[in-house]
Protein backbone atom coordinates (compact mmCIF):
# COMPACT_ATOMS: atom_id res chain seq x y z
CA UNK A 1 0.00 0.00 0.00
CA UNK A 2 1.17 3.31 -1.19
CA UNK A 3 2.37 5.86 1.78
CA UNK A 4 -0.02 8.50 2.75
CA UNK A 5 2.05 10.87 1.92
CA UNK A 6 2.37 10.14 -1.69
CA UNK A 7 -1.79 10.87 -1.72
CA UNK A 8 -1.39 13.96 0.04
CA UNK A 9 1.48 15.27 -2.60
CA UNK A 10 -0.79 14.18 -5.02
CA UNK A 11 -3.86 16.04 -4.01
CA UNK A 12 -1.70 18.81 -3.37
CA UNK A 13 -0.43 18.79 -7.12
CA UNK A 14 -3.65 18.54 -8.50
CA UNK A 15 -4.88 21.19 -6.65
CA UNK A 16 -2.29 23.44 -7.70
CA UNK A 17 -2.66 22.55 -10.46
CA UNK A 18 -6.52 23.59 -11.01
CA UNK A 19 -5.77 26.56 -9.29
CA UNK A 20 -3.40 27.46 -12.04
CA UNK A 21 -5.81 26.37 -14.59
CA UNK A 22 -8.83 28.44 -13.07
CA UNK A 23 -6.15 32.12 -13.30
CA UNK A 24 -4.66 31.39 -16.78
CA UNK A 25 -9.06 31.31 -17.95
CA UNK A 26 -9.32 34.28 -15.79
CA UNK A 27 -6.34 36.23 -17.16
CA UNK A 28 -7.19 35.04 -20.72
CA UNK A 29 -11.59 36.53 -20.21
CA UNK A 30 -10.19 39.44 -19.31
CA UNK A 31 -7.03 39.95 -21.27
CA UNK A 32 -8.96 41.96 -23.92
CA UNK A 33 -10.75 44.64 -21.55
CA UNK A 34 -7.56 44.93 -19.40
CA UNK A 35 -5.47 46.05 -22.51
CA UNK A 36 -8.29 48.44 -23.23
CA UNK A 37 -8.66 50.36 -20.53
CA UNK A 38 -4.59 50.00 -19.88
CA UNK A 39 -4.39 51.70 -23.10
CA UNK A 40 -7.04 54.52 -22.70
CA UNK A 41 -5.18 55.22 -18.94
CA UNK A 42 -1.74 55.57 -20.29
CA UNK A 43 -2.53 57.66 -23.66
CA UNK A 44 -4.73 60.15 -21.62
CA UNK A 45 -2.05 60.28 -19.02
CA UNK A 46 0.63 60.61 -21.98
CA UNK A 47 -1.34 62.78 -24.96
CA UNK A 48 -3.80 64.40 -22.27
CA UNK A 49 -7.51 64.62 -22.43
CA UNK A 50 -7.94 64.66 -25.69
CA UNK A 51 -7.02 61.21 -25.76
CA UNK A 52 -10.40 60.29 -24.53
CA UNK A 53 -11.55 60.58 -27.94
CA UNK A 54 -9.64 57.58 -29.04
CA UNK A 55 -11.25 53.99 -29.49
CA UNK A 56 -8.71 51.85 -28.22
CA UNK A 57 -9.27 48.14 -29.73
CA UNK A 58 -7.79 44.66 -29.06
CA UNK A 59 -4.87 43.83 -30.97
CA UNK A 60 -4.50 40.17 -30.67
CA UNK A 61 -3.39 37.23 -28.30
CA UNK A 62 -0.01 37.26 -27.64
CA UNK A 63 1.05 35.84 -24.19
CA UNK A 64 -2.07 37.67 -22.84
CA UNK A 65 -0.72 36.87 -18.71
CA UNK A 66 1.82 40.13 -19.09
CA UNK A 67 0.97 41.62 -22.14
CA UNK A 68 -1.13 43.96 -22.52
CA UNK A 69 -2.14 45.21 -26.10
CA UNK A 70 -4.55 47.33 -27.91
CA UNK A 71 -4.54 49.70 -31.41
CA UNK A 72 -6.33 52.78 -31.84
CA UNK A 73 -7.25 53.44 -35.85
CA UNK A 74 -6.40 57.32 -36.51
CA UNK A 75 -7.10 57.58 -40.17
CA UNK A 76 -6.47 56.50 -44.05
CA UNK A 77 -4.76 59.29 -46.16
CA UNK A 78 -2.39 59.43 -49.41
CA UNK A 79 -2.45 55.67 -49.10
CA UNK A 80 -1.10 55.61 -45.79
CA UNK A 81 -2.60 54.02 -42.47
CA UNK A 82 -2.60 55.66 -39.44
CA UNK A 83 -3.01 53.82 -35.70
CA UNK A 84 -1.71 54.23 -32.23
CA UNK A 85 -0.39 51.42 -30.97
CA UNK A 86 -0.43 50.52 -27.23
CA UNK A 87 1.86 47.65 -25.57
CA UNK A 88 2.42 46.99 -21.60
CA UNK A 89 4.90 44.61 -21.68
CA UNK A 90 6.57 43.97 -18.39
CA UNK A 91 5.64 47.09 -16.78
CA UNK A 92 6.39 49.36 -19.79
CA UNK A 93 3.92 50.77 -21.34
CA UNK A 94 4.31 52.73 -24.36
CA UNK A 95 2.61 54.01 -27.33
CA UNK A 96 3.64 53.63 -31.24
CA UNK A 97 2.54 55.61 -34.40
CA UNK A 98 1.94 53.09 -37.01
CA UNK A 99 2.17 54.64 -40.34
CA UNK A 100 1.90 51.81 -43.18
CA UNK A 101 1.30 51.92 -46.82
CA UNK A 102 -2.08 50.70 -48.27
CA UNK A 103 -1.18 49.03 -51.08
CA UNK A 104 2.58 47.98 -50.50
CA UNK A 105 4.42 46.52 -47.31
CA UNK A 106 6.61 49.63 -46.44
CA UNK A 107 5.96 50.56 -42.55
CA UNK A 108 7.20 53.19 -40.26
CA UNK A 109 6.85 52.81 -36.39
CA UNK A 110 7.37 55.73 -34.17
CA UNK A 111 7.44 56.02 -29.98
CA UNK A 112 5.43 58.41 -29.26
CA UNK A 113 6.18 60.32 -25.75
CA UNK A 114 4.05 63.69 -26.10
CA UNK A 115 0.90 65.05 -27.78
CA UNK A 116 3.72 67.78 -29.28
CA UNK A 117 5.65 64.86 -30.65
CA UNK A 118 2.56 62.82 -31.99
CA UNK A 119 2.09 66.03 -33.79
CA UNK A 120 4.97 66.41 -35.59
CA UNK A 121 4.99 62.57 -36.87
CA UNK A 122 1.65 63.48 -37.99
CA UNK A 123 3.60 66.15 -39.93
CA UNK A 124 5.33 64.32 -41.70
CA UNK A 125 2.53 62.66 -43.13
CA UNK A 126 -0.30 63.15 -45.94
CA UNK A 127 -2.68 63.85 -43.13
CA UNK A 128 -1.20 67.00 -42.22
CA UNK A 129 -2.70 68.54 -45.32
CA UNK A 130 -5.93 68.16 -43.39
CA UNK A 131 -5.26 68.23 -40.27
CA UNK A 132 -2.81 71.98 -40.00
CA UNK A 133 -4.71 74.39 -38.14
CA UNK A 134 -2.28 76.80 -39.95
CA UNK A 135 -4.27 75.92 -42.95
CA UNK A 136 -7.57 75.56 -41.97
CA UNK A 137 -7.17 71.91 -40.98
CA UNK A 138 -10.58 70.69 -38.81
CA UNK A 139 -11.62 67.53 -37.43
Amino acid sequence: MSHPIMFAAAKHLTTAEERRTAARENAFRTWGPRSVAAAAKYARRLLGDEAVTLDWEVLGLLSFEEHLQAFAPLDTFGGQHLELYYTDQGGTERILLRVSCVSCPSQHVHEVTSMEQLGQLLSQTPAWQSIDPRDGGNL
